[in-house]
């Protein structure tokens, strides 16, 4: 790695800090929404959804002082099925190995019992926990400060920070907070690095988006998609990915009347594709059945939760 892209200076001094910093809470908490206002760049899905994200996904922000590993972590949550418990592992794993949590709560949280097992399973891993209160600019200040005084009492907070992510309140001091914790220690990926995952995990993930957003009931909840082809060519790039559902009746819901729906999802895909990597996309879906596939350690895999 090319170490002189950073502060020769700071290098000298020994003053550098890198590390890795978990994103936990429970679902819709605004942990995805959070990660990409710091990168500047969206590399997490959204949706007002609960349990979109399935997997721990990696965002790497680094600055002339300090290179910060994000470790964006499924909703916390109980539930059965397969990929649920896989899931809840990849939370576990990921607050006890980084450095720093950081754990969001909605000012409007009532669900103080799954928070508290929460911030049991945050504190068994002995790292410094910040309590980080997520969209402040949908409530009021008596409503933030009731939060605040609320969650404060469930643990011992190293901090305490009121953000917004959409009107990026309090980003700056979050991130000076976080890096404060950090080791000392030269940076492990390039400045320009954003993520660890693939370019086929994050097209998967742009389209399943899409999906989640437009579907309803528990259709998007059974939902998988697999990138199958990605080409590029002349500065264009073509992709071919599949939808995969558990089941017959699915599969017309997905493509909807006329392919209405499909055309849809795709075209939504595409332009968010196309913002991603500044390139012109050719995106070719298509839908295909998988009974139960959410139970099978091959699919998983696809998802990422199974290595």
């Amino acid at each position: 790695m090319d170490n002189n892209k950073f502060n020769k200076k700071d290098s000298d001094k020994n003053c550098f800090r890198c590390g890795m910093t978990a994103l936990a809470g429970l679902p819709n908490a605004g942990k995805s929404t959070l990660l990409n206002a710091i990168l500047g760049e969206k590399i997490a899905i959204t949706s007002s959804k609960p349990q979109t994200t399935r997997n721990a996904i990696i965002g790497i922000k680094t600055t002339d002082d300090a290179q910060i590993i994000y470790v964006d972590t499924p909703g916390y949550h109980t539930g059965g099925g397969k990929m649920n418990r896989a899931m809840i592992r990849q939370t576990e794993e990921a607050i006890l190995s980084v450095n720093i949590v950081c754990v969001l709560a909605d000012p409007a949280e009532r669900r103080i019992d799954a928070f508290k097992t929460l911030l049991e399973k945050v504190n068994a891993g002995g790292a410094p926990v910040i309590l980080v209160i997520t969209k402040t600019d949908s409530r009021g200040k008596e409503d933030i400060y009731r939060a605040a005084e609320s969650l404060s009492k469930l643990a011992l907070f190293k901090e305490i920070v009121p953000v917004s992510a959409q009107k990026m309140f309090n980003l700056g001091v979050l991130e000076e907070l976080i890096i404060r914790e950090l080791p000392i220690a030269p940076p492990i990926y390039n400045r320009d690095e954003l993520t660890t995952h693939p370019e086929s995990f994050i097209i998967s993930e742009f389209i399943r988006e899409q999906a989640f957003t437009l579907l309803n009931q528990e259709v998007p909840y059974d939902i998988l998609v697999e990138t199958e082809k990605v080409e590029e060519t002349d500065g264009k790039m073509k992709i071919t990915a599949a939808i995969i559902v558990s089941r017959d009746s699915q599969k017309g819901i997905v493509i909807g009347k006329g392919g209405s729906m499909l055309k849809e999802i795709g075209s939504r895909a595409r332009k968010e594709l196309e913002k991603f990597f500044g390139m012109k996309i050719r995106l070719d879906i298509w839908v295909k059945v998988k009974e139960d596939w959410s139970s099978k350690d091959d699919y998983l895999r696809i998802q990422g939760l199974y290595k």
